[in-house]
Order: structure tokens, then sequence, then C-alpha cells
């Protein structure tokens, strides 16, 4: 299946969104009181519009992936060339905040009066296996990395997920999306956790989901099925709104039916409009570094009493860090070629 250049374009801008909306995840938004406009971005964005980007990037992920199923040693070829693009990107980026982080653990030491080292929390735990996240039950220590150790869970799993496509279709979407429901309902946290942060259920899902669709191409473009999409994925949302407002339950359940839809509908609505390229390999850049820019943006916006007044710091936070991600990938690539190369993958 071959991919046109407005479709190429399309992903690209499609990521540059996601990349962002990963980034609003992430910013610890004021939630109260409810209702108010960081309860909103909580629970309508961070909670909820948001939710499709890393399902998109692991339909994308699988969707590349399948291309190579039918060419002869796809499988150790692809999973070598993902040593590369993922595992070195992981190791220098499980390693990297450690040291940007150094500053802000020592000063905290001394304004609290303990002894040097006391805030070093990287060494907790058995360390290797702390900081690399060896532990499928927990997120890595540099949190956004647990996507980048998942997809990598998945290439190496591919060949499985490749042949339950291929016996069953359709109905492997219907299970995976099913089980990716109803996991949290299994009585033991741990498994709870594995599938959420370590083997990713609604991964799973959407990565079969990037299979499937390189393998039995759906062709549906029309406005009708995109608008019918984006109509049922904002009902769904604000009944997801309803639900945690009142405190009701099931309302992650009705969060997670109305991803499908917001993201096809999402992706019906990309323009393919071609951005500037510095600004659309940014993307990788942006979901590797934002949460450090974050950190630092936030000792500021805490000093902020004022509910509103945090507001407004936590939405600089929010574009302040997706302009220093993009400023820094576009500096260390300009004046550092071989380490920007290693630390983003090639990309």
């Amino acid at each position: 299946m071959e991919i046109s250049s407005e479709t190429s374009q399309k992903i690209r801008n499609m990521s540059l969104l996601c990349a962002a909306l990963v980034v609003s995840i992430h910013v610890p938004w004021p939630y109260n009181p409810p209702l108010s406009v960081g309860w909103f971005m909580v629970e309508a964005v961070a909670n909820g519009i948001a939710n499709i980007a890393v399902p998109f990037f692991f339909v994308v992920s699988g969707f590349f992936l399948a291309r190579h199923f039918d060419e002869e040693n796809w499988y150790r070829r692809e999973v070598f060339k993902r040593i590369k693009t993922l595992i070195v990107p992981y190791v220098a980026w499980s390693i990297l905040p450690i040291l940007l982080f150094l500053p802000l653990n020592i000063v905290a030491d001394k304004i609290a009066g303990r002894p040097f080292g006391t805030g070093f929390y990287f060494l907790q735990g058995p360390i290797w296996i702390h900081i690399l996240g060896f532990d499928l039950s927990k997120t890595p220590l540099y949190g956004p990395l647990w996507y980048v150790r998942c997809l990598f869970l998945f290439v190496l799993t591919a060949f499985v997920l490749k042949s339950l496509i291929a016996r069953f279709g359709y109905m492997w979407l219907v299970v995976a999306f099913a089980f990716n429901l109803l996991y949290n309902h299994i009585p033991y946290e741990v498994v709870h956790k594995f599938f959420a942060c370590g083997y990713s259920a609604g991964g799973v899902f959407y990565f079969s989901v990037g299979i499937f669709l390189q393998r039995f191409p759906v062709n549906d473009k029309s406005r009708g099925s995109i608008a019918f999409c984006g109509l049922v994925g904002i009902g769904l949302l604000v009944s997801k709104l309803v639900f945690v407002y009142h405190g009701w339950p099931f309302a992650t359940c009705i969060g997670k039916l109305s991803l499908p839809f917001l993201l096809y509908f999402t992706w019906g609505i990309m323009s393919t409009f071609k951005l500037p390229f510095w600004l659309t390999s940014s993307s990788f850049p942006i979901y590797l570094m934002h949460l450090i820019i974050i950190v630092y943006i936030d000792i500021v916006v805490k000093r902020a009493s004022n509910v509103n007044l945090r507001t407004i710091g936590e939405f600089i936070a929010f574009f302040g860090s997706i302009a220093a991600s993009i400023a820094g990938a576009v500096v260390l690539r300009r004046f550092f070629p071989r380490f920007a190369n290693v630390v983003f993958g090639g990309r």
C-alpha cells in the first residue's frame, strides 16, 4: 500500500498535534473548583481528547511496521532497526533527566535542611531496574518513556499480532478493544499496571488497528463518516464529563469508548497543509523533552496562590514547554547533529 504525499504530510501534521496533546496531559492543571478552566483542561483535554495522541502513534507505528511483513527476514531487520530508533533514545532519556533534575534535588535538600542526596529519587529501589524501567508493572523513572518501552515490546511480539490479525481479522480487534475496556476489573493491581503501562492493553488494540489498516485497507473517507464519528465521539466525551462531575462509575470506560471516534474524526479533518520540516520533525523531541521543561516552569508557577494565576501559569508551562522543546531540537540538530541523531533516534 503506497502512501501519497498528502497522507504523509497529514501524518506529520497529526503527529505534531498529538505531541502537543501529550504535553497537555503532563501539565499539572489546577483541578478545583469543579467546572473551572483547570477542571475542564484536566477532564475534557488531558483525560479526554488528548488521549487520542498515544493511540495515534501506536496506529501509525503498527501501520508502518506491517508494510514490511511480506519482506524476507523482516522480523530480524525491523527489530534491529528499532534498537537505534527506540532503545538508544530510551536509554539516553532514562539518564539525561536525572542529570537535568539533579540541581533541583540538591537545592531542595539544601532548603529543607536534609542531608545531601536525600532527594536523589533515582537511587530508590534497585537502581538500574528503577532507572531503565525493567519493572513492567511501573512506568519508567522518566514517565513519558513508557510509550517507547511499550512500542519496542510490540515490535518484539509483532509476529504474534500479525498471526492473530491474519487469522481472526476484525474479531481480534473486537477482542482487543473489549479487553482494553475491562482489564481494570481483574482483581489484581499488578495486572492493572502491567496492562496500563507495561504491555499496554490499549496500545495492543491501536497497534493492531495500524497493522489491520495496512493489511486490509479501509477507504471510507466520506464527510458523512467523519461527521458521524465526530458527533459520537464528542457526545461520549460530554457524557464522560457528566459522569465525572457527578462521581458516577464507568466514566473511564465511556472515555475509552470515545477515543476511536475522536481519533478518526481528528484524522479526517486534519489539514494536509505543508508545514516547515523543522516544525513537523519536532514531534518526537517534544514528546521526549517537554516534561523536563514543565517541571522547571512549574517551580515558578506553584508560587502563585491564586487559582486563576495558577491556571495562567500552567498555560505558560504548556506553550512554553512546546516552544522550548522545538527550539532545543533545532539547536541540537544544527550545532550537535551527531548527539541529536542519537537521542532522537534518527528522527
